[in-house]
């Protein structure tokens, strides 16, 4: 990669977006090694860094499907994705940054191979990796089990919220809808997870920091997806709601979030871009990804909104598309609540 396609990538001119366009797209970054959905991805200082994931066919687990794998890319040079050692193999993981450290936060393991009956089980393990000195640490693991959540920091506090519990496949093995959050703060030496009430009880949604408070958008219920959000203010432990997922129904599963100078941003199933409004009271349409894609990752740098792999109908995706939003956006309807089929 020449030096003026880097410059151009971060650089990030808009020179197709406008008050009545989409966002223009930037040049192609990287493919990831395999294509994978449901893993963890969070950017630190100028380098991308995603791990694990599910590499196989939807609704088919076993650990042949299962990453391990751990990987960075650098955004200032984004030539090719340098391996990383990496460890437990996991899907349905979140991914975090504080500082110079990156936490991984429980997912889940199927625990039979590919031949044998379905047993997943999910993990109350927390890692640390440090990213200077390129080794992993095990920190405090959470009280329970937990997958298919999202985590997120705000200032030095640590946050989980949604996702629930497998227990495997014998008769015992019932899941469980987890009804509380937790949070860690990082600050303390020996600090312990502490319960945080949640007002719904869903699973495959994402999550975002945002004006100093946790955003918890979407998801999936016991019976139907849920476009709604949930706004979390650590300062007086009090929720309050948010305006609903715009589009399609099913863009309230697993979809992305990032912020972005400021500004929070969306991009659900059907591939567009979508930005909080000024009075937080509605979304607006300010970008679309050539592919629509869920249980993806979604992150910002420079002037770039960065999405990363993902599922979609053709299988899993191991394609990343940069685009820069456009300044001005059109208020979208929001979505509604679809039962669960």
């Amino acid at each position: 990669m020449n030096r003026l396609f880097a410059i151009t990538l971060l650089a990030a001119i808009p020179f197709a977006a406008s008050a009545e366009s989409p966002a223009a797209a930037t040049a192609a970054l990287p493919e990831l090694p395999r294509g994978v959905s449901s893993f963890g991805a969070v950017t630190v200082g100028d380098y991308l860094y995603a791990y694990g994931g599910h590499a196989g066919k939807a609704h088919t687990y076993s650990s042949d499907t299962t990453s391990g794998d751990f990987h960075r890319l650098n955004l200032l040079k984004p030539e090719k994705w340098e391996k990383l050692d990496g460890g437990v193999a996991v899907q349905g993981t979140a991914l975090v940054a504080h500082g110079d450290k990156i936490y991984r936060v429980g997912g889940l393991q199927p625990m039979n191979k590919k031949e044998e009956k379905t047993d997943i089980r999910s993990l109350a393990s927390v890692s640390v990796y440090d990213t200077k000195a390129g080794k992993w640490a095990e920190a405090e693991p959470l009280p329970e089990a937990r997958s298919s959540h999202d985590a997120i920091v705000v200032g030095d506090t640590l946050f989980v919220f949604g996702g629930w519990q497998l227990n495997g496949s014998s008769a015992a093995g019932k899941s469980v809808w987890l009804n509380h959050g937790l949070s860690l703060d990082l600050s303390k030496t020996g600090a312990k997870w502490e319960i945080v009430k949640q007002p719904f009880q869903r699973r495959a949604l994402t999550m975002a920091a945002f004006d100093g408070k946790v955003c918890v958008i979407g998801g999936l219920g016991e019976k139907s997806t849920d476009a709604g959000i949930n706004i979390y203010d650590p300062k007086s432990a009090t929720w309050s709601t948010g305006p609903a997922i715009p589009g399609d129904k099913m863009n309230a599963f697993s979809p992305s979030a990032a912020t972005l100078d400021g500004k929070l941003y969306l991009t659900p199933k059907d591939g567009k871009v979508y930005r909080m409004t000024e009075k937080k009271d509605a979304w607006e349409t300010v970008g679309e990804f050539k592919q629509g894609r869920f249980v993806a990752r979604m992150v910002g740098h420079g002037k770039n909104l960065i999405v990363v792999a993902g599922a979609s109908p053709a299988g899993m995706l191991a394609s990343l598309e940069a685009i820069v939003p456009a300044t001005v956006g059109k208020v979208s309807a929001p979505a509604t609540a679809e039962k669960v089929q």
